[in-house]
């Protein structure tokens, strides 16, 4: 469930970009990764915000492949959605992208890259897990109000080893934050 968050963490985070950030120079410093801090300067260039509001994201699981899985549970899983919402308030989009990335990362994600143009993206994103590194390539399309992607996730599964998740996500703005 820890990794679906993820995924829907980065539909938060990209729900609001549209417009073209050059995915070329997003690896700032040349280390050959792309830190929240690269990622959320290159966004803030382009003028980039999300729209505050309240969001409902839907996450389905389209395929799995763990090696060795029975074949009776071939595709187990497949097709599990979860929906949820969330608020992005006035002061999250103030904060801009940099502190939304961080607050989900906990210091154990981070970007190899992340390419935004005209709002299709593409990122991969590598979490380390107690497992071990947990890879995650995203694409798809955004606006201010919306995004819809797909992720496949790579990830070692202990006792059986590489194994894959693919997702489809959706993210739309639905209306504004509940009072509190």
């Amino acid at each position: 469930m820890k990794r679906m968050a993820m995924i829907g963490l980065m539909g938060a985070l990209v729900a609001g970009c549209s417009g073209g950030a050059d995915s070329g120079g997003a690896d700032a410093d040349g280390d050959g990764t792309v830190s929240a801090e690269e990622i959320a300067t290159k966004v803030e260039a382009e003028g980039i915000k999300p729209e505050p509001g309240q969001y409902k994201a839907t996450i389905t699981m389209t395929a799995m492949e763990i090696p060795g899985m029975p074949a009776d549970m071939a595709g187990h899983g497949t097709g599990m959605t979860t929906t949820t919402e969330y608020c992005l308030t006035q002061e999250d989009v103030q904060d801009g992208f940099e502190e939304m990335m961080k607050r989900g990362q906990n210091g154990d994600c981070s970007y190899e890259s992340f390419n935004l143009d005209d709002g299709n993206f593409d990122a991969v994103m590598v979490c380390r897990t107690p497992e071990g590194d947990a890879r995650m390539s995203m694409e798809g399309t955004a606006t201010p109000t919306t995004s819809d992607f797909t992720a496949t996730m790579a990830m070692n599964v202990p006792e059986m080893g590489e194994g894959k998740m693919t997702f489809a996500a959706k993210h739309e703005r639905i209306g504004d934050c509940p009072a509190q």
